[in-house]
């Protein structure tokens, strides 16, 4: 067919379709490729990455929509990027914040010793009470007061100002400066550099360069394009304003490009804060160094005040060696460990119970109770007066016992009931301190007591009778019977051998014969109504005794009442 088609051309045109494949072919072929691409476009990631830069650049430069769609993910990127690798960020971010950390506490440090040494240095001296009094009428602290009177100039503030819009660029103040609202503070500067030039015609040339306000003075310098004020108080010199034109045009020469392009976006200037820190410059008064009197006077009452420490302190010991000799010398305390630290003090010891307080003593020995600390465990004394006084408490002798101690052995006298010999004897032998209990003498005395009781006591009978029945007879009855049950105690108590013989008598009316009956039958009478059967330990015995006996040099017809009676005789034999 290709052979058809070249037999219907014409020679020449074969010659031309020759000559244009001769010149055309590369294009030919190239626009073909193009159009191939055109009609089948691939975005791959090949063709993407030839035309992603400008086209990013293009789009940048023509609106902020590509900054607003990419802000969020660039955010969430670096957050995560920061997460997972943190040393990244610090090395990033190392060399711009290590040198303004480091400055930062060197400004800190600096202003902290330069007023620190100002009040040193004037604390001192007739002038700084002056001063201090000076600080308590005004309210002002006295480290102002100080650097008010002492200073000859500072610059508290530095404002770095856009010429043409009047916005500030960068701001700095020095330490313990009360900074205001810096924004408002540019605008009512550069407002009043426009009043002053327009109010008075001034030429363009022709700026307002100062600025008095009460103690501060307001130095402006003018630049091309950018404005530099510098807050001043006291009396600046001269060079430093000739130190401010430095400043300034370093600034025009670094930041030349940014103040020409300046839109409103201070951010770009943070950079020149140093610069401006350079300017906040200080001086002072230099002050004649010499001791003042003021130094001297303190100087004599440190040296009393030490010497007045030193006395109270070695008096306060003199008086705590005098206080652990006293509770050494008391009886029941035992000092085990004493030590002093500082002017406080620790104790430790052993304390009777009967032994004196020792808090009370730390009272009267003029020690300070609140410097002392003390412990103290509780003991047992052997001192004698303290077992006597534990024997008393312990015992609860009657006021009839009489208590003393031979050596280590307790010996009780008097008198006192069966039941408390019984309990003594169980309880003293549980007392700390004490070897043996002797009672003898209480026991005898006690029976002596008894027995004398007994024989002292004797029932009346009327005459010709044998028979208790009045009341006074049977009270009489009563009472012989308690004394009889006591000295059965006391005789079981020690073992006692007790013979308790009753004794009838009768007066002289009747006949022997008579008489002798009715003085029996009045012993027997009384031994039944006091029940001997209830008395294990003592043995009775009953006799009659005739009048004739006993009254044999009395006068016949005379009848003795006392002689109508019945009494006790009692026996007791000797206690082993």
């Amino acid at each position: 067919m290709a052979q058809s088609r070249n037999a219907g051309t014409t020679p020449g045109e074969q010659d031309y379709a020759e000559l244009r494949s001769l010149l055309l072919a590369p294009e030919q072929t190239r626009l073909e490729q193009l159009r191939e691409q055109v009609e089948h476009i691939d975005l791959n990631a090949q063709n993407l990455s030839r035309v992603l830069p400008d086209a990013i650049a293009l789009r940048g430069e023509g609106d902020r929509q590509l900054t607003h769609v990419l802000t969020p993910h660039v955010s969430e990127a670096l957050g995560t990027s920061v997460r997972r690798q943190p040393h990244m960020i610090v090395d990033a971010i190392a060399p711009i914040m290590m040198p303004a950390i480091r400055q930062a506490i060197a400004n800190a440090l600096r202003s902290m010793v330069q007023s620190l040494n100002q009040t040193i240095e004037h604390s001192l001296s007739i002038q700084s009470l002056k001063w201090r009094v000076e600080a308590l009428r005004t309210g002002k602290p006295f480290a102002e007061i100080v650097l008010l009177h002492t200073l000859r100039y500072r610059v508290e503030q530095v404002f770095l100002i856009h010429s043409q819009t009047g916005l500030l660029l960068a701001h700095a103040a020095g330490d313990s400066v009360a900074v205001q609202d810096q924004t408002l503070i540019s605008g009512m500067l550069s407002a009043i550099r426009s009043f002053v030039q327009d109010s008075f015609g001034a030429a363009p040339d022709q700026v307002l360069n100062t600025l008095q306000v009460g103690e501060l003075t307001v130095w402006i310098e003018q630049g091309p394009a950018a404005i530099l004020a510098a807050v001043i108080r006291g009396t600046p010199p001269e060079n430093l304003r000739l130190h401010l034109q430095d400043i300034l045009t370093r600034i025009h020469a670094e930041r030349s490009e940014a103040l020409a392009r300046f839109t409103g976006d201070a951010a770009t200037f943070a950079s020149v804060t140093p610069l401006l820190d350079e300017c906040l410059r200080a001086q002072f008064e230099s002050r004649r160094r010499g001791i003042a009197p003021m130094t001297w006077v303190l100087v004599v009452v440190a040296l009393l005040v030490t010497a007045w420490w030193g006395l109270s302190s070695y008096q306060e010991r003199q008086r705590w060696q005098a206080y652990l000799s006293h509770l050494a010398m008391e009886p029941g305390l035992i000092v085990t460990h004493a030590e002093s630290e500082g002017r406080r003090y620790r104790l430790t010891g052993l304390r009777d119970p009967l032994a004196a307080d020792p808090v009370a003593l730390l009272q009267d020995s003029g020690v300070d109770a609140s410097r002392v600390e003390s412990t103290w465990q509780a003991y047992y004394a052997l001192d004698p007066t303290f077992i006597l006084k534990r024997v008393e408490f312990v015992l609860s002798p009657p006021q009839t016992v009489q208590l003393s101690l031979e050596g280590s052995r307790l010996t009780a006298g008097g008198t006192a009931p069966a039941d408390w010999i019984r309990q003594s004897r169980t309880l003293a032998r549980a007392l700390p301190g004490l070897d043996g209990y002797d009672d003898r003498r209480l026991v005898s005395r006690s029976l002596d007591v008894l027995r004398q009781q007994l024989t002292e006591t004797s029932i009346l009978f009327e005459q010709g009778r044998s028979n208790l029945a009045s009341p006074a007879q049977l009270q009489d009855v009563r009472r012989i019977g308690e004394l009889l049950r006591q000295l059965d105690d006391m005789a079981r108590l020690v073992g006692a051998a007790v013979t308790v013989s009753i004794v009838g008598q009768t007066d002289i009316v009747g006949g022997p014969s008579l008489n002798r009956r009715l003085s029996e039958s009045r012993a027997r009478a009384v031994l039944d109504a006091i029940h001997p059967a209830s008395f294990q330990a003592l043995t009775f015995q009953t006799r009659g005794m005739t009048p004739e006996t006993e009254l044999q040099r009395a006068t016949p017809a005379v009848a003795h009442p006392q002689y109508r009676r019945a009494s006790l005789d009692v026996t007791i034999q000797p206690l082993p």
